[in-house]
């Protein structure tokens, strides 16, 4: 495997002050992959968030939706780009996969390029993504739990032909899913449910399920819910946080109920509901996924 690391662009980023934005390419088994990097000037031994966007919009548009603003905060923060999709486990009806490329090796060179350099800590990396980015999240904790510190996984759920042993090393994590979302069904089945125009996307465990190969790999005994945030006027949905009890590792599973598809605490096109669900706004699930990634990297 040949890899180039070229710093493309500097630009200041009009996001995050004192932070500055990269253009990172590499060469990774044949392919010309990139990322974008938030970090601070001079940054050394950082905690690194690796973010992976979801299946609508690449790198750029999650990195602006999201307001991420660990990297304001000393941490660096790694956007990559899918070769068209995540390679993230799922397989069509015929068994092939949706994504061709080699992505847990893409990511691990990714990771390894920042890490030679100095700039993190390869001991503080931790990965999240949004619906097929949090699949892939899924994967990387399989797949390469020795790179994994940690993993956030929001408004997705274990691939049905993922293989991920229960006696997996554990790692904290955040789980989090709206219990009305039509294209991650609750209850499992086929990635895109029955939604209005579209396809089926591969099949997918249920929340139940995925939380329960989270509990088992963190030998977990239970968990205590209680409910967060507040809901303003007119908004039906509410959300309930899962603190498992007895685990080796955190595990935290937040339920948003009436909840869709959707980034808890965004902003709401109009219309979008009637294909992906209501979006919550009695929590932000970045702020949420940002105090749990801050405890960690601080321990």
């Amino acid at each position: 495997m040949r890899r180039l690391l070229m710093l493309l662009f500097l630009l200041p980023s009009l996001a995050f002050a004192s932070v500055e934005t990269r253009r990172v390419e590499i060469t990774h088994d044949g392919r010309a992959r990139g990322a974008i990097l938030d970090a601070a000037p001079g940054l050394r031994d950082a905690p690194l968030l690796v973010a992976l966007h979801g299946g609508i919009g690449g790198a750029s548009l999650v990195r602006r939706r999201a307001g991420v603003s660990l990297a304001h905060r000393g941490w660096a923060v790694l956007w990559p780009e899918a070769d068209g999709q995540w390679n993230d486990g799922r397989l069509d009806r015929r068994g092939r996969p949706f994504g061709g490329a080699d992505d847990v090796g893409f990511l691990r060179a990714l990771v390894g390029e920042l890490a030679d350099a100095g700039m993190v800590d390869p001991e503080r990396v931790f990965f999240a993504g949004p619906s097929i980015g949090g699949m892939m999240t899924l994967r990387m904790l399989c797949e390469a739990p020795d790179l994994v510190a940690g993993v956030a996984v929001a408004i997705a759920a274990q691939p049905a032909d993922l293989s991920c042993p229960d006696d997996g090393p554990p790692r904290p994590a955040l789980f989090l899913h709206g219990e009305a979302d039509p294209l991650v069904p609750p209850e499992g089945g086929r990635l895109g449910g029955g939604a209005l125009l579209v396809r089926d996307r591969g099949g997918l465990r249920s929340a139940a399920e995925t939380a329960g190969l989270l509990a088992r790999r963190n030998g977990c005994d239970g968990f205590v819910e209680r409910e967060i945030g507040r809901p303003p006027p007119g908004d039906e949905t509410r959300a309930f946080r899962r603190d498992y009890d007895g685990c080796a590792a955190p595990l935290v599973h937040i339920v948003v109920k009436g909840g869709g598809h959707t980034w808890p605490g965004s902003r709401a096109f109009g219309g979008q509901s009637l294909f992906v669900g209501e979006t919550s706004q009695a929590i932000s699930a970045t702020r949420e996924i940002e105090r749990f990634l801050e405890d960690l990297a601080r321990e």
